[in-house]
């Protein structure tokens, strides 16, 4: 009886072990004017690196089809040179497409769990470095760098989808006054991988 459980919890932790081939990889941040897609206003740069290949997504994502599936990731990089705490809130983020589509985010967790099938939230798992990795709502402070990704979903991939679009962010918010600033409008097109 010992020996026929220990068989099968060997075969039980052999069919796990495939759930945590995922690799974390790290993503650079680079001098905000490395960036050719990015605009500056009040203090504020914002840079945005669109992810628009299968092969760019996965330096980032240990994921080989995201944009295939449909997934668009973009970098988005913060850099705040004011005097003035900002905070950004990522569900108002649009891109706007050539055809004048506007499409909101689609929630890290949605996108890793539709891509991986997984739904574990432990440290080193897909779900985790997704979230991690997410640009959500947050504070900027002075002199500091934010990053992170933000997705959007088509049902219809294409390899031209970020061609002609346009990433919207209404405003950034005056920590305490609630001061807007913006809005930030940044064509994607620079920033393209050139094919």
């Amino acid at each position: 009886m010992k020996i026929a459980a220990a068989v099968l919890l060997i075969i039980l932790q052999t069919i796990a072990l495939p759930a945590f081939d995922y690799q974390i990889k790290t993503v650079k941040v680079l001098p905000i004017e490395s960036y050719p897609a990015q605009m500056e206003l009040g203090g504020i740069t914002i840079a945005a690196n669109p992810y628009d290949s299968d092969e760019k997504s996965q330096s980032a994502f240990d994921v080989k089809n995201l944009n295939s599936r449909g997934y668009y990731p973009v970098h988005v990089i913060i850099q705040n040179r004011s005097e003035k705490y900002m905070s950004i809130r990522t569900r108002n983020v649009l891109l706007v497409t050539s055809a004048g589509q506007q499409l909101y985010t689609t929630p890290a967790t949605v996108v890793a769990q539709d891509v991986t099938g997984s739904s574990s939230t432990k440290t080193g798992s897909p779900l985790s470095d997704f979230t991690n990795k997410e640009l959500t709502n947050r504070m900027v402070d002075p002199g500091t760098v934010a990053d992170g990704f933000i997705f959007f979903f088509t049902p219809e991939p294409r390899s031209d989808f970020f061609v002609g679009s346009t990433l919207y962010i209404p405003k950034l918010e005056e920590e305490g006054s609630r001061k807007p600033l913006g809005p930030f409008s940044i064509p994607l097109d620079p920033a393209l991988t050139k094919k």
